[in-house]
Parts: C-alpha cells; sequence; structure tokens
C-alpha cells in the first residue's frame, strides 16, 4: 500500500497541465462570455448621444432658417433653451437615443451622464457584494446568475415607460455586470500555473477590446439605440449553457474545505490534457492564520496589507477614470465619433500582446507603472495640443498622441488585474478584487463628469486631471512588490511570508518536461513524483 501524499494545488498543476487543453476550452468560453458584459460597458457611449436641432415648421418664435440645424455645442443653444419646446424639434428620429426618446434637453441633459454615472455605482456595489458571496458560495453559484440578470435586464431596458426606469435598469446591470467580469479573471487565473497567469488573465482583456470593437461598428450601423440594445443582450442568451463545461475553482474548493471535489476537478483536468494523478495524492488543507478571518478587515490587518491595500484602490480608481475618460473623450480628439471611438477600441489589441510580454519579461510591477506613466505623459501632453479644426496637422497629432495615451492605460489596466490577483491571498482574493472593482468604478463614474463636465469649464482640463491622477499613482505603486515568478499565497499568512520572503523559486525548463518544480514547499520533493 502506498503512503498518501499532501500537496498544494501549485505543486500538482505542473502534472495535470498547467495550459493544456481544458485550460485553453475554458479560456475560450470565458472570452466568448465577456462579450455580452463589455457591450454594456460602454453602450451609453452610443444610446445617449444627442441629436442636432432646428427651428419646427410651425414655430413662430424660432427665426433661424428652417433648414439650418444646430448642434448642442453651438452659439445658439442658448436661444433653443428660451424657447417652448414646441418651437424647434430634433433632426434625428424618436429612437435615436435616450435623449430623443425621453426628450432630454436644456436642464434634464445632465440626465445621460447619470446613465454611465450611476452604471458604474451600480458596478461599485456590485463588486464588494458579489464578491463577498463568491467567497462564501463559490465561484460558479455567483457567477453565471449575474451573466443571466445582465442579459435579460439589459434587453428588457429597451421597454422602459420613462428615463427612471432606464436609468434603475442601468444600475441593476451595473451591479451584475461587475460580479461577473471580475469572478472571470479569478476563475482564470486559479486554474493555470503561475507562468501563464497573465496570458489567461490578459486574454479576456482581449476579448473584451473585441467587444468594445464590436460595439463601435454595431453602433455605426445601428443608429436606433432600442435595436441596438437588443443586438447587445437577445443573441447571447446562448452563453448561459457553459455553466455545464466549466467547473469549480479548485483553489476555492479546498480553501472551504472540499478537497475531495477539488481533486475530483483536477483528475478531470488531467484526464482531459491526457495526464494522469495517482490516487495517493491528495490536497493540503490550507491552515488559517487564528487572527484572520478572511474578511475585508483582513485587507487593513497588517501596515504591509494596508499600504498594499490603500495603493491597489487609489491606483485602480485612477485607471478607471483615466480608460473610461478617454474612451468618452475620443470625439473630443479628432471629432469623428464613431472613427474615434473604434481607433481607441483596437489600440487594445496591441495593448493586451504587449502586457503579456511585458508582465513576462519585466514583471506586473514594471509593466503597471511604466505604461501608466505613458498615459500620464500623453494625457497632458493632448491637453496642450490646440484643437482647431482648420489644421489637420494639429488635430492628426492630437488623435496620435491621444491614441498613445489609450495604449498605455490598457497595457496598465490589463497588467494589473493579473498583479492585483497575485498580490492577494486565496481566502481573500475575491474580497480584495471586489474592493478594487468598488475603485474602478468610483473613477469610471466620475469618468464622464472629467471628460464632458470639466471640459466646459475649460477644454484642457480634462486631459490635465487625467495626466495628473496617473502620475500621481504610477508613483504610489514603486510601493508595492513584485508577483512575477512567485506561487499564490493560499491564507494570509502565506501572504505574509512571500512579503518577506522574495526569492521563492519557479524554475522550469520549457524543453524537459520531467524537471521538478521548486516552490519553496518542505514537502516538494514527494509531491514532484506524481
Amino acid at each position: 500500500m502506498f503512503e498518501k501524499k499532501e500537496c498544494e494545488v501549485d505543486e500538482i498543476l505542473p502534472f495535470v497541465g498547467e495550459f493544456s487543453r481544458f485550460q485553453i476550452v475554458v479560456e475560450i468560453l470565458l472570452c466568448i462570455l465577456i462579450i455580452p458584459q463589455t457591450l454594456q460597458v460602454l453602450i451609453m457611449y452610443f444610446a445617449a448621444l444627442n441629436s442636432p436641432w432646428r427651428c419646427a415648421a410651425n414655430s413662430t418664435r424660432c427665426s433661424f432658417p428652417r433648414n439650418e440645424t444646430f448642434n448642442t455645442d453651438s452659439t445658439d443653444y442658448k436661444a433653443r433653451c428660451d424657447m417652448e419646446r414646441s418651437d424647434w424639434e430634433f433632426v434625428e428620429s424618436k429612437d435615436f437615443s435616450i435623449v430623443t426618446t425621453y426628450d432630454l434637453y436644456c436642464g434634464t441633459e445632465i440626465y445621460t451622464l447619470l446613465t454611465t454615472s450611476l452604471y458604474f455605482v451600480g458596478c461599485a456595489f456590485g463588486a464588494i457584494i458579489l464578491g463577498i458571496a463568491s467567497d462564501k458560495f463559490g465561484r460558479l453559484k455567483v457567477f453565471f446568475p449575474s451573466q443571466a440578470v445582465v442579459i435579460i435586464i439589459g434587453f428588457l431596458s429597451v421597454f422602459s415607460p420613462n428615463f427612471w426606469v432606464f436609468l434603475t435598469t442601468r444600475v441593476i446591470v451595473g451591479f451584475f455586470t461587475s460580479g461577473a467580469c471580475f469572478i472571470m479573471f479569478i476563475l482564470a487565473s486559479e486554474f493555470v500555473g503561475e507562468r501563464y497567469r497573465p496570458l489567461c488573465g490578459i486574454l479576456l482583456w482581449a476579448a473584451f477590446a473585441l467587444g468594445l470593437v464590436l460595439l463601435g461598428f454595431q453602433a455605426y450601423l445601428i443608429r436606433n439605440w432600442k435595436t441596438l440594445f437588443i443586438v447587445c443582450t437577445a443573441p447571447y442568451i446562448f452563453v448561459l449553457a457553459f455553466f455545464r463545461f466549466i467547473p469549480e475553482s479548485v483553489r476555492w474548493l479546498n480553501l472551504n474545505g472540499k478537497g475531495d471535489e477539488a481533486m475530483m476537478v483536477l483528475r478531470r483536468i488531467a484526464k482531459f490534457n491526457n495526464k494522469e494523478i495517482s490516487n495517493e495524492i491528495t490536497l493540503i488543507p490550507p491552515k488559517q492564520d487564528e487572527n484572520s478571518s478572511g474578511s475585508l478587515l483582513d485587507l487593513f490587518r497588517s501596515l504591509r496589507m494596508a499600504k498594499q491595500t490603500l495603493v491597489q484602490f487609489y491606483a485602480w480608481i485612477v485607471m478607471g477614470l483615466v480608460y473610461y475618460g478617454l474612451a468618452l473623450a475620443a470625439d473630443d480628439l479628432g471629432g469623428e465619433i464613431y472613427r474615434d471611438y473604434i481607433l481607441a477600441s483596437l489600440v487594445e489589441f496591441p495593448a493586451v500582446l504587449l502586457a503579456i510580454y511585458l508582465c513576462n519579461r519585466c514583471g506586473r510591477k514594471n509593466t503597471v507603472i511604466g505604461s501608466m506613466a505613458l498615459a500620464s505623459a500623453a494625457c497632458i501632453s493632448v491637453a496642450f495640443i490646440p484643437k482647431n479644426k482648420d489644421r489637420q496637422g494639429l488635430m492628426a497629432l492630437r488623435v496620435i498622441v491621444g491614441m498613445i495615451g489609450k495604449l498605455g492605460i490598457s497595457v496598465s489596466f490589463d497588467a494589473i488585474y493579473t498583479w492585483s490577483v497575485e498580490l492577494h491571498p486565496t481566502i481573500i482574493r475575491s474580497r480584495g478584487m471586489g474592493l478594487l472593482e468598488i475603485s474602478s468604478p468610483i473613477g469610471g463614474a466620475s469618468a464622464p463628469l472629467v471628460a464632458k463636465g470639466l471640459k466646459s469649464v475649460h477644454h484642457v482640463l480634462p486631459f490635465l486631471v487625467m495626466g495628473a491622477s496617473s502620475f500621481i499613482a504610477s508613483a504610489l505603486m514603486l510601493l508595492l512588490q513584485e508577483t512575477k515568478g512567485k506561487s499564490t499565497a493560499e491564507v494570509i499568512e502565506d501572504g505574509k511570508e512571500r512579503g518577506k520572503n522574495l526569492g521563492v523559486e519557479f524554475h522550469r525548463d520549457p524543453h524537459d518536461s520531467n524537471e521538478k518544480v521548486n516552490l519553496g514547499y518542505p514537502h516538494k520533493d514527494e509531491c514532484s513524483k506524481l
């Protein structure tokens, strides 16, 4: 009879396949699942577009020529607000956007900003509440119901009888979008070995970018906001069937006393990958620090953890602000709303490749800080490049520098997901990421106010605010530790030890599949004989 051997998850993964057929299939499914979430994030960029206006045919007070149209940023905007509503009309059809459908103008036009800002407020609450729920009940029990709500409520929102009902649906969709998105990143990272975590997490960002580009082309072709919402929701109901193919996180199962179930999942992965695990292998139940509860308080229990949490919290606020701020300010770069939005979205693809390469080559820390500093420089530069439509060279330069800024913040945002997942021990990973998912929507909620609101004060302010905030965040993140080449901590004590000893080894010859993996565990020799 063979003696049973207890191993860590990270010790078993190299021998069941760190990133083989099973993980590739799950990654593809997650990439498909993120598309309907992505479409909801910036759909209001198009669904809340303003319409030009003109004098009504029977108006006696509107003195402008009937065939002349005006935009809301024209000098004649105030004149429209002084007229009776019957004296003027929108040029676009009633279903062009929520502005024309719900008749938002002059004093009520600001409501369009609420549809984006309150969406992100919903994201903030959803991140923390659903983060706690996923740590307590499991990743999948929160993930797929959230996915269902986003698709169904997003579809039903087109039938809202008034603006306030529609606004409520946006808050609900934001609440559940947040939960679905960050759990996807956690699932993608918890099934694979350390060296593949950046690839899995950042490939989801590639799918996110695909969703943004898809939204831009759909919006260009569909100038009816209700039809756009339907196209962005109803066709994706099929993704709910994926729950049969994606297993629960082995790390969560093991951490919650379900080691046997976790081993069943690992054996399922091994079988799918044409590998085998000895029946004598079992998982080591993580030992919890008696002073640790796995609650949000653990994120601030020590000075080191508090510093790590607060720096990340601020950095994620800034990333949300700059990432979504640049997307919302795309039309302020060159003046072509659909073209500039699609260009800003296409930048995401090289950003994904750069993030994967730089995370593995230069480390998570250098990648996040360096790319954020680049975004800061670009934003400040755009602020001082004159916007003059008569000088095409300057307009082109604004677009180019703006795209460089979008590239920088995209690389940084792509990479920080991997970095933050690795900085948090498994027991509080969902809570930690949930807290960060609160900070990102705070930035996202303020993005419309910065990108659109500050523009009315002075046209350079939006880019100056985004640039200065990015610079401060990149400087503060110098205080955080690098996680490249380190195994993820399971409990808080592991995280403390990792913080003290950053020399944990992870050596593997890519040409030698039998080489042992040294993760710094005292029993590594036994578990390398799987």
